[in-house]
């Protein structure tokens, strides 16, 4: 089963290939890649909520979340409000431990950034989700979701869940397609490599599962 320190693994090996390719343009880039791939996750929970009538509200956007934490140790939280708004602390999470681990943390800055402002904004792009700081540099990720506990709001659903190697096929896929039409063929060679180094690193069993999940319709909310 693939985890979120392997997904972390993922946007770092991208991250450096970029910008060994082209090292003017590679936080540009890598920027343009995180975002369409946090939008497309944003998109699909819209889509999912509006199915069920939903408004789309930052409370709906907590409800219809689509992962959980695969291991409780990974991370640490402290919520500080619920009501009007939900503020939170992330103290530890495995995409920092990751970043950490490989020495990675420049990745961890251009990723985290803006990841989740653009998680939200695939959601709806009127709602207001504040990042105020991010772990790599302040030592705590916090965020505040203006307006999530003005109603109460459903808990998640496991139907509209997907585990976490769908998230890892969709960040590779996502990246993927961006660096072929950015690139080409130079951009065919940066996935070979990344997938390539992630079956070296987690064994040829886990990149297997990796490929069947880069192959699905991550535009479909129900595949």
């Amino acid at each position: 089963m693939l985890n979120e320190k392997q997904h972390a693994f993922i946007a770092a090996q991208y991250y450096r290939l970029i910008h060994e390719l082209d090292p003017v343009g590679a936080e540009r880039v890598f920027l343009f890649c995180t975002r369409k791939y946090a939008e497309e996750r944003g998109a699909r929970m819209a889509q999912r909520a509006l199915r069920d009538g939903c408004e789309l509200t930052l409370g709906t956007y907590m409800s219809y979340g689509e992962w959980e934490y695969t291991d409780p140790s990974f991370s640490e939280n402290e919520v500080l409000e619920t009501a009007p708004d939900h503020h939170y602390l992330v103290h530890k999470c495995p995409w920092n431990t990751q970043f950490s681990e490989m020495g990675a943390m420049d990745c961890a800055e251009s990723y985290c950034r803006d990841l989740d402002l653009s998680l939200a904004r695939g959601f709806n792009p009127d709602v207001h989700f504040e990042t105020r700081s991010t772990m790599h540099s302040a030592g705590v990720c916090e965020f505040v979701l203006h307006g999530a506990g003005e109603k109460p709001r459903a808990p998640r659903d496991k139907k509209n869940q997907r585990p976490f190697a769908y998230h890892c096929g969709h960040l590779l896929s996502t990246f993927d397609r961006c660096v072929r039409n950015i690139y080409g063929d130079r951009g065919r060679g940066l996935t070979a490599e990344v997938e390539r180094r992630f079956g070296k690193q987690y064994g040829s069993d886990a990149l297997v599962e990796l490929l069947e999940n880069k192959a699905r319709d991550f535009l479909d909310i129900n595949a």
